[in-house]
């Protein structure tokens, strides 16, 4: 509990002491945002359902009326401020003590009489629902409250240094990653974000308490996870309302990933990873490690990540210019597995015009670059737009790399122009974004024409959210968002201000799409709290926030040899409808969990599209059967 914003502060200027008088908790807290009894001695009562006192804590208890006044607008709980008095929740109590506001605060302090009156009460909770758009802080201010809901950690940002955790009854997804900027739409969801949120906070005023009180026997508190029926106190600090548990939250959902799934039947894995300045040298310039010591902890920790995506073809961004970081990796790779396992692709020693640039590391073992990696400048930053044909040594298929680092929405005071934020949701340097994405195309149809390939997948940092101009312009340019094809909506590579999306992409050419098995996010940066990084003092010594972004991971079935291999059925987690890919001229059975034959169609097209809408199903799983040349593929089905 220690940084906050917005409930009404105001400021009161005493007008003496009066006497005593007996006040219920309703009338003392009043309909407004202050006690209409400021600085008068008062005598009331109440069952205590929260206390803080203690070292560090915020010293005093909450006492609510077990009754109320019946009127909504007035809270039936307050604060009392006091490190003196033993008592215990559930107690009654009845206190003599001056109204004050403090913070926003109503509360009872300087008691003159405490009495204790009996034990044992039951804690008088009120059961709501948050809604942001009919909500009233106000009126809850001291109260003890059960949510008769699920809400989730939209986020951890706070979690180290103030003990706070961001709740929402949704999983907020950046406007421009779910909405083109400029619709209704966009503003809509825009305008729901910027709603005010719910604050968990953990009562204690010392910074950087250890040990972290919301934290999970890992010591994390992932983005992500959910919590129902949560009964907590309803505080006003600061001029910001928080909510305190009283009795332990339990947490649920979104447990940490070990490896990458949901990839599918694949022949080779493909991955781009950005590794926030991953650094072999150079160190202290204000980028990347500032010393060895980090430098160490960094590498650890990215190691750790690449050998649990145990990808055969990484593409890796951020990584310090010149061979020497390169070295250093692929040298750690193979002492971690085989030696002679991982090379990388030289790109030309040492250039100059960025700090980082994008790299290729592959397993020697499965596949050879076909060919000269082409490099793109233009327009700037350098070195970070790249194209790389790898050939598949079992069965001499290819397939084209476009790895990519486009423009960061940082420097906006540095933008002019078109470059400048225009205040479209899409920030500054959009414009050069959107250049980088034409030249990128340009760059993969001189790519075909070299390598002697149509089969391209595009992938890296982009800068750029799923609806903004610079993918458009790509997937315009004839290419599609894999991530799309696979998991809807529901993708996410980053996280900032509690709002997920995918700055991460894998973008493919139509030939190169069908033979992509899988799509997945290996979510462990983004979810996880920034004090585990290297740099921080609560780091760990594994691959959990190894860097801000997650890892795309592609699974691909190059040449793809049978009928079980080649049919690809996406998205297996759906709202209406799914597709089924290169299963042409065969036949499509969907089956109840029970064995109930439910639709039977012949399939007539390589990309065809089974609307569970129009079959009226309920949420539930069901078994999909593709029949073609003589053998079956079979899938299961989820419908939200």
């Amino acid at each position: 509990m220690r940084y906050f914003t917005s409930c009404v502060f105001c400021f009161f200027f005493p007008f003496g002491i009066f006497s005593q008088i007996s006040l219920s908790i309703p009338q003392i807290q009043g309909s407004n945002s202050a006690s209409p009894y400021v600085n008068q001695l008062v005598k009331a009562n109440g069952v205590v359902t929260a206390k803080f006192i203690g070292s560090g804590k915020i010293n005093g208890f909450f006492m609510q009326d077990a009754l109320g006044d019946g009127n909504p607008l007035t809270s039936d709980g307050i604060f009392v401020s006091t490190s003196m008095y033993n008592i215990s929740v559930g107690e009654k109590i009845e206190v003599t003590a001056t109204v004050s506001e403090t913070g926003g605060r109503t509360q009872l302090g300087d008691i003159t009489l405490l009495t204790h009156v009996n034990l044992n009460n039951a804690l008088p909770f009120t059961s709501v629902e948050y809604d942001a758009d009919a909500w009233n802080w106000e009126q809850y201010e001291g109260m003890l409250l059960e949510f008769n809901q699920t809400l989730f950690v939209t986020n951890n940002y706070n979690l180290q240094r103030y003990g706070q955790l961001t709740l929402n009854p949704i999983r907020r997804y950046s406007a421009s990653n779910q909405c083109l900027p400029g619709t209704t739409e966009f503003s809509t969801l825009a305008s729901e974000n910027a709603k005010a949120q719910i604050t968990l906070d953990d009562g204690i005023t010392t910074s950087n308490y250890t040990p972290v009180i919301f934290a999970d026997a890992d010591g994390t508190r992932r983005t992500g996870e959910r919590v129902t029926n949560l009964q907590t106190v309803v505080d006003c600090v600061s001029s910001k309302f928080v909510l305190y548990p009283v009795i332990e939250p339990l947490f649920t959902g979104n447990p940490r990933p070990n490896a990458p799934v949901e990839l599918g039947n694949y022949n080779l894995k493909v991955c781009a990873f950005n590794l926030e300045i991953y650094l072999a040298d150079s160190y202290g310039k204000g980028f990347g490690p500032d010393n060895v010591s980090d430098a160490n902890i960094q590498h650890e920790k990215i190691l750790a990540a690449l050998l649990a995506i145990d990808a055969d073809v990484f593409g890796l961004i951020e990584i310090q210019q010149g061979q020497a970081a390169l070295i250093k990796l692929v040298n750690a790779l193979n002492v971690a597995t085989f030696s002679g396992r991982y090379a990388f692709v030289n790109d030309g020693g040492a250039s100059g015009g960025t700090y980082t640039k994008v790299a290729y590391v592959y397993r020697a073992d499965k596949v050879k670059p076909y060919m000269n990696l082409k490099n793109n400048d233009n327009p700037s930053p350098y070195n970070r737009k790249k194209a790389q044909a790898f050939e598949l040594l079992s069965n001499g298929e290819r397939f084209i790399f476009s790895l990519n680092h486009f423009k960061a929405k940082s420097g906006c005071s540095s933008a002019s122009g078109a470059d400048a934020d225009q205040g479209d949701g899409q920030s500054c340097y959009n414009a050069t974004r959107v250049l980088e994405a034409s030249s990128t195309l340009n760059l993969l149809n001189t790519s075909k024409a070299y390598f002697n390939d149509e089969d391209v997948l595009l992938m890296g940092d982009l800068n750029a959210y799923a609806k903004e101009d610079p993918i458009q312009t790509l997937i315009q340019g004839g290419l599609t968002d894999m991530h799309r094809v696979f998991h809807a909506d529901s993708t996410y590579s980053y996280m900032y201000n509690g709002e997920a999306g995918y700055l991460d992409h894998a973008l493919a050419s139509a030939s190169m799409a069908k033979q992509i098995t899988g799509v997945s996010v290996f979510h462990i940066n983004s979810d996880e709290p920034a004090m585990f990084e290297y740099s921080s003092s609560g780091y760990q010594t594994n691959m959990y926030r190894s860097s801000d972004h997650d890892p795309v991971v592609v699974g691909l079935q190059l040449g793809l040899v049978n009928f079980e291999d080649k049919v690809i059925i996406r998205p297996t987690f759906v709202n209406d409808d799914f597709v089924i890919s290169n299963a042409n001229g065969g036949y499509i059975q969907i089956y109840s969990v029970g064995g109930v034959l439910l639709k039977q169609d012949k399939i007539l097209s390589d990309e065809h599209r089974v609307e569970l809408g129009k079959l009226h199903l309920t949420a539930g799983v069901y078994l999909v059967r593709v029949l073609g040349e003589g053998t079956v593929k079979r899938m299961m089905v989820i419908k939200k």
